[in-house]
């Protein structure tokens, strides 16, 4: 079971740090996962970000009205939490660390993609994130045998133009669940 590329949304039961979470699988592989929580926003802009690492007045930047209101730097997860983590669309420029997460997804974790906010050689779609979560190996697989996770397939429509808080439930519907209609925590077990 290869979990690259899919979301992962948090069961109803789980009532810590991932509650209500919605988790890209950012990498998964024999070595374990990586992901990257997209509904967790804090209340720092991209464009703050920016400006806080006074990038802004260095490359003269000029940000969209997006950028200044709309887009949020995501809480990730609890690992890493001081390291950024880019998902974005297949870019037209190269970044000195860039992984492909599928066909058209890539996460960027160098700071030379940052550069590139607020011109024409950023990614159409992205999101930042501070943090991501982590599994060692069989761990991820193990969780979603305990229900803890539900798997759903990811689309750019959740990741770059769906509100956060409207993220949980949307990812949900994919899978034809609607409002508290989740399984129940032991659901599947004899």
């Amino acid at each position: 079971m290869n979990l690259q590329g899919q979301l992962l949304i948090a069961m109803p039961h789980v009532k810590d740090y991932f509650e209500q979470a919605v988790i890209l699988i950012c990498e998964h592989n024999a070595q374990g996962a990586m992901g990257v929580m997209i509904n967790y926003p804090t209340d720092l802009s991209i464009a703050e970000l920016y400006s806080k690492l006074n990038l802004m007045s260095i490359n003269n930047r000029q940000f969209s009205q997006r950028h200044v209101t709309g887009t949020l730097v995501l809480t990730g997860g609890p690992v890493h939490s001081e390291r950024g983590f880019i998902v974005h669309t297949k870019s037209k420029t190269e970044f000195e660390h860039s992984y492909p997460i599928s066909d058209n997804l890539w996460l960027t974790t160098s700071a030379d993609i940052i550069n590139t906010f607020g011109s024409s050689d950023a990614p159409e779609n992205y999101l930042v994130a501070l943090g991501c979560a982590n599994w060692a190996p069989g761990q991820l697989e193990q969780e979603i045998a305990d229900n803890v996770w539900l798997v759903a397939p990811s689309n750019n429509y959740i990741l770059f133009h769906t509100r956060y808080d409207d993220r949980y439930s949307t990812a949900s519907r994919q899978l034809r669940i609607y409002g508290d209609n989740l399984v129940p925590e032991q659901m599947g077990h004899a």
